[in-house]
């Protein structure tokens, strides 16, 4: 009778750890993070190579640096031709309260070309700012230069082109098309073939996350080429995938102390 009492008890103590499992997110400023992804494809009507597909994605991560986001921009079309084939920039919105970000870090795994080199800073290349970041609390978005036929309406942007946009970023001595990102070389015209371009992938971390970011409010995202926003420019087209979930260390830590009384309470009344 006791020995049954005991298991009862048990099962009651589980119930009660579980309970308080479910509700400990909600104690913790950020119980959970992750990640999300954006992807598009098009053409460029004026590419010389032997295709004028384009591609691209990006991936946001709120999960690696605490209060930081980080951004992985990628160019997933064919090698480039001309510098409208260079991927420049990425813009999107966050469908919440302005967020008051800063750009703490850009890096680029592999560059080639004219001055190539490996685990580049693309905040500071002989002096040079390639990469920088802008945003803007204007309910026109980040805006552009008179009479462009595709002005930014997003509100959030990293690039290595100016692009006419107010406030400006990428300009402190950056170099344009040059240090955007390409996967390799069609038929190179000499502007490209003569550049320096980071290959695949750049990487930037955003500091000022709010503890109630929230990944899932990030959309409207756009990609531009070239070096004009009269160049091409591809949107995504679908939702993303839900997010990845992280459970932060806390949340871990408690399932795992759960875990291990549930198991030694069980052996004891066995």
């Amino acid at each position: 009778m006791s020995q049954n009492i005991s298991k009862q008890a048990v099962r009651y103590l589980i119930c009660g750890f579980s309970s308080l499992v479910i509700f400990l997110p909600g104690l913790i400023p950020k119980a959970h993070a992750g990640s999300i992804a954006f992807s598009a494809t098009g053409t460029n009507p004026v590419s010389g190579g032997t295709t004028n597909a384009l591609g691209a994605s990006v991936l946001f991560d709120d999960s690696l640096n605490p209060g930081k986001l980080t951004v992985v921009l990628t160019n997933t079309g064919p090698g480039a031709s001309v510098p409208s084939d260079v991927l420049t920039a990425v813009f999107w919105d966050y469908n919440d309260s302005f967020l008051n970000l800063s750009l703490s870090s850009a890096t680029a795994g592999t560059v080639i070309g004219a001055n190539s080199g490996s685990n580049v800073n693309l905040r500071s290349v002989g002096g040079r700012v390639e990469w920088g970041f802008a945003s803007t609390t204007s309910s026109t978005g980040l805006g552009g230069a008179t009479g462009v036929s595709a002005p930014v309406t997003q509100h959030y942007g990293l690039g290595t082109a100016g692009f006419g946009i107010t406030p400006g970023f990428g300009l402190s001595g950056g170099q344009q098309f040059n240090y955007g990102i390409i996967t390799g070389y069609d038929n190179p015209n000499p502007a490209v073939s003569g550049g320096t371009f980071v290959k695949n992938s750049a990487t930037f971390v955003l500091s000022g996350l709010p503890t109630n970011f929230d990944i899932n409010k990030i959309g409207n995202v756009r990609f531009q080429y070239g070096t004009s926003l009269n160049e091409p420019s591809t949107y995504y087209v679908s939702p993303p995938p839900p997010p990845q979930k992280v459970p932060e260390p806390a949340t871990t830590a408690a399932l795992g102390v759960f875990a291990a009384v549930s198991l030694r309470l069980m052996k004891k009344n066995k």
